[in-house]
């Protein structure tokens, strides 16, 4: 993606800077990879400030944030994708004016935590590189180029009215199914009207929002076969990097986790499987390995995947629920004495309810 980058009003505001220093600046402003590798300093939990030296899938990251419009990228845990995001997100308001970036976090602490990771980047910068600011708190920052970054916690309204440059969704997987849902709804207007989005998370149920957008952005090719460049249908590009590509962590590792976190929790949580945290009647490993299938005709709420055959013989599965628009009510047919799936109906509303009901009864 094309970005411009004006340095004009910087460079006439110091006049002391030598011509090697406005070389570095204008260097920094055209690759942010180059930026936060030569000038990035961060906090490692038990060696402190150290340089900010990126691995190849981090590097990977930023030119994925760089180069798309969309971005959903599904990392294990402790990979540095909020550390990246944080180096990526003050690279952008430093060096693209008039920006706003909003970072939403499941949680306030998490919110929190980003922006003191944004500002002990910006803090151990060099007075050439580093862009003035007018509002300096523990939930914003404000430049002088007239860029700024917000934080919130993920709520239904949060983003809602404001005009964003980026969006920044941090482990958005955690967030509450109820308020992602809401949450999405309200900022993808927003989106639509020329904003960036950047998504990063690890995995967690396999049928929320999260996951939604990622099954959607890794269908990257077309009804006729044909590759769509890396980028699904929602316009997301996908990314994926699991343990074994973090170089400090090897077999041995691994092992020693899954002894301590159990196989169900490692896969989620460093392989990046949808494996679900819920106790679930059949093993999470088994449902993970399920695969879907589109049908072959709708009607209604009603989904065929295969044909009804006159006197053949069915068996139906009925699972009640209120109707109240919270968890569905679903009816499922299968074929005997194959046990394939033929129909499935699933609503949430009442009144749909009510009159499959009637259906059912007749």
């Amino acid at each position: 993606m094309a970005i411009e980058v004006n340095l004009t009003k910087r460079a006439h505001q110091v006049e002391s800077w030598s011509l090697a220093e406005i070389q570095e600046l204008a260097r920094c402003a055209a690759d942010p990879i180059y930026f936060l590798e030569t000038y990035a300093y961060i906090q490692h939990p038990t060696k402190g400030r150290v340089k900010f030296i990126l691995f190849d899938y981090q590097r990977d990251l930023l030119k994925c944030y760089h180069e798309n419009k969309y971005s959903i990228n599904m990392l294990g845990r402790q990979m540095g994708k909020t550390t990246v995001a944080a180096g990526y997100l003050l690279w952008y308001a430093m060096f693209v004016q008039d920006s706003t970036i909003l970072i939403a976090a499941h949680k306030h602490t998490g919110a929190q935590e980003i922006m003191g990771r944004i500002r002990f980047i910006y803090e151990n910068l060099p007075d050439h590189i580093r862009a003035g600011v007018t509002s300096y708190n523990k939930g914003s920052l404000d430049f002088e180029n007239g860029s700024r970054i917000v934080s919130a916690t993920t709520t239904e309204t949060t983003g809602r009215g404001m005009s964003l440059t980026i969006v920044y969704l941090d482990e958005f997987a955690f967030v509450p199914p109820r308020i992602a849902k809401e949450f999405w709804t309200a900022i993808s207007p927003t989106l639509s009207t020329g904003g960036k989005c950047i998504i990063t998370s690890t995995p967690n149920q396999d049928d929320d929002q999260f996951a939604r957008i990622w099954k959607t952005a890794i269908r990257t090719l077309d009804e006729f076969g044909n590759d769509t460049g890396g980028v699904g249908p929602n316009g997301f590009r996908a990314l994926k990097f699991a343990w074994h590509h973090h170089p400090d962590r090897d077999d041995a590792w691994a092992d020693e986790e899954r002894s301590k976190i159990g196989n169900e929790r490692f896969l989620r949580e460093h392989e990046c499987d949808f494996v679900t945290a819920d106790e679930t009647l059949i093993s999470p490993i088994k449902l993970q390995i399920l695969e879907s299938s589109e049908p072959i005709m709708k009607l209604g709420q009603v989904r065929f995947f295969d044909k009804v055959i006159p006197r053949m013989t069915y068996v139906l599965g009925w699972d009640p629920s209120l109707g109240t628009g919270g968890d569905n009510a679903a009816i499922q047919v299968f074929e005997l004495p194959a046990m394939k799936q033929v129909v499935e109906w699933q609503h949430n509303k009442r009144y749909q309810w009510h009159r499959y009901q009637r259906i059912i009864s007749q």
